[in-house]
């Protein structure tokens, strides 16, 4: 059961209410969310449609100065740019009353959507200050009524949605081989360095292993090689962006002595470096338009002198999740809390609820609208009739 956001349009109060419920509150990319609107209705009450949304978001806020006058009387001004960009945007009408009237009665009015099958995973609150990135989904309830030029959002369901894992592979070594120099650029002998990892993906509690192997054919001892997990989230609101790196787990491995080879033809076997990952995250990899979070294991050896020009070689990796996260993803950025938050309904489906003459489930069919043989789009019938009346695009 999700946490809903609920709030009754003022002109309904004390007439009607309506909600939604979901079957769940997590979801895999891919699967159908199932759930329905729920319609208490005190007496006949205006009302021409009530139309379920499933939406995901993503919201970016990124601090930016500017400048004005010189000398004394320069000035600095601080800004807030804010983006929200859509990553699903599906809706299906799941009541209609033609009279512009909804009758007395408790309604249920059911509906479905399928979630894309490369629907990024949801993403807590990420950042500092005013530079801040989030990804949520929700399905809300919108009701219209005749002779309003604009339809209300009167309640709404957060959902988590989980990104379909990456297909796992067992990466290639990777090799780099540099001049190893000293001060003036006195030259000292040659240096490679290789790593790989043992699959290309992880999830939160996993101990990835990294093979390492170095020549060290220079005369300068390396202290150690360590291999480090960092994290960059990029995002961007307009035209103005923020980037911040973090560790998310490291190791040091032991000195490798002038001329030491291993983990190369004729040397001893390579060695092994094991990182610990944190049982969760709040980001995991993804990218849409406006937020790209990537991974990157690191294996880099360290000399004694700080002016050699240290080997090191950048592994790409993804981190995945297959679990609920353990706090609230925030449906608001920056917004007016206009639908504050109430108990949710419980997902109780009730088929003796169904009301009169409401429009059938949309029925999504997977198309391909550009000819080369892949469904690029959902095609959806909104309107009962067996013909898809609306495309979406998967992402």
């Amino acid at each position: 059961m999700g946490v809903a956001q609920s709030s009754e349009v003022s002109s309904l109060a004390g007439y009607a209410s309506v909600q939604v419920a979901v079957e769940k509150s997590l979801y895999g990319a891919g699967e159908t969310v199932r759930g329905y609107a729920q319609l208490a209705v005190q007496q006949p009450t205006k009302m021409s449609s009530v139309t379920v949304q499933l939406v995901g978001e993503a919201k970016t806020t990124v601090h930016y100065t500017t400048h004005s006058g010189s000398g004394k009387k320069r000035k600095t001004h601080h800004h807030t740019a804010r983006e929200t960009a859509p990553i699903v945007a599906l809706e299906a009408r799941v009541a209609d009353f033609p009279s512009g009237s909804a009758p007395a009665g408790t309604w249920q009015c059911p509906f479905e959507f399928v979630l894309p099958l490369d629907a990024p995973s949801s993403m807590a609150r990420h950042g500092a200050g005013r530079n801040t990135a989030s990804l949520a989904y929700y399905a809300g309830v919108v009701v219209s009524r005749p002779g309003w030029t604009r339809s209300n959002l009167v309640h709404r369901v957060m959902i988590d949605v989980v990104a379909a894992p990456p297909a796992l592979v067992a990466p290639p070594r990777r090799d780099e081989a540099v001049k190893v120099t000293r001060c003036c650029c006195i030259p000292a002998g040659d240096m490679t360095l290789g790593a790989r990892p043992s699959k290309n993906a992880y999830v939160g509690g996993e101990r990835p292993e990294v093979l390492y192997a170095v020549d060290n054919a220079s005369t300068q001892v390396v202290e150690r090689v360590s291999v480090t997990l960092y994290q960059n989230i990029r995002f961007n609101a307009g035209t103005h962006g923020h980037f911040f790196r973090s560790v998310v787990a490291s190791v040091v491995g032991p000195p490798v002595a002038i001329n030491d080879r291993f983990g190369f033809d004729g040397g001893a076997p390579a060695r092994s470096a094991d990182i610990q990952l944190p049982p969760t995250f709040s980001a995991f990899s993804l990218r849409t338009r406006t937020i790209e979070v990537t991974h990157q294991i690191v294996v880099q050896s360290k000399t004694e002198s700080c002016f050699v020009k240290d080997p090191y070689i950048a592994l790409d990796t993804w981190l995945y999740r297959a679990a609920p996260l353990p706090y609230a993803v925030p449906l608001d950025e920056g917004e007016a809390p206009s639908i504050p938050t109430a108990v949710p309904i419980a997902y109780a489906p009730n088929a003796s609820l169904a009301l009169p003459g409401a429009p059938a489930c949309p029925t999504a069919v997977p198309i391909d609208t550009t000819g080369d043989g892949v469904a690029d789009s959902w095609g959806w019938d909104t309107s009962g009739d067996g013909r898809v009346d609306k495309v979406q695009a998967m992402t």
